[in-house]
């Protein structure tokens, strides 16, 4: 079975880890920390059995394949956040750093399905879409009557040809803790 964390670490000690979520903290030991933390940072496998506290608290994602389109499905559950700054970062290579800055200055918190709508339609990052104040822009631009309803954006986006190195990114931007997934 596939995983991913969700959360934010805030405390670690001796095998303990303690978790921000949505607002909750959530405090893991033992195997559980474990877990949650090796799905922190990319997605891993595991057996349900020993995911199945993890997924009652919702800290992790769950799916059944490894494959591209189940990665993409589970990453769609997620909401994609940037990471406060740190002193030693990783580089990041150019379609990660078009992402990041969607992420950073939208002005809303886009879904994994509009990221990738935003590079298969070429979307230029322009100031008339950023911000707080063009938020309502932006979101006429992904959205109009063929997208609004409910799942289509995440179905069609499912078939499209840079959905495969949108996942890719997001996750190489995971690791590099330029974002968490909440």
């Amino acid at each position: 079975m596939l995983y991913i964390s969700k959360g934010i670490p805030r405390k670690s000690s001796k095998g303990k880890i303690t978790i921000n979520w949505r607002g909750r903290e959530f405090t893991l030991e033992g195997a559980e920390a474990r877990l949650w933390q090796l799905g922190c940072f990319d997605s891993s496998l595991a057996s349900a059995q020993s995911l199945e506290a993890l997924v009652n608290l919702s800290l992790v994602e769950t799916a059944e394949e490894d494959t591209p389109l189940c990665l993409y499905r589970l990453l769609t559950n997620c909401v994609i956040c940037p990471a406060p700054m740190r002193l030693l970062r990783w580089p990041l290579r150019l379609l990660e750093w078009r992402i990041l800055r969607w992420i950073k200055r939208a002005g809303l918190r886009l879904t994994l399905a509009e990221l990738v709508f935003l590079l298969e339609e070429g979307i230029r990052f322009i100031p008339e879409l950023l911000g707080e104040e063009n938020r309502q822009a932006l979101v006429e631009c992904i959205y109009n009557t063929e997208t609004i309803t409910d799942g289509i954006l995440e179905s069609r986006m499912e078939e499209a040809f840079s959905r495969d190195y949108v996942v890719t990114a997001v996750l190489d931007l995971l690791r590099k803790r330029r974002i968490f997934l909440i």
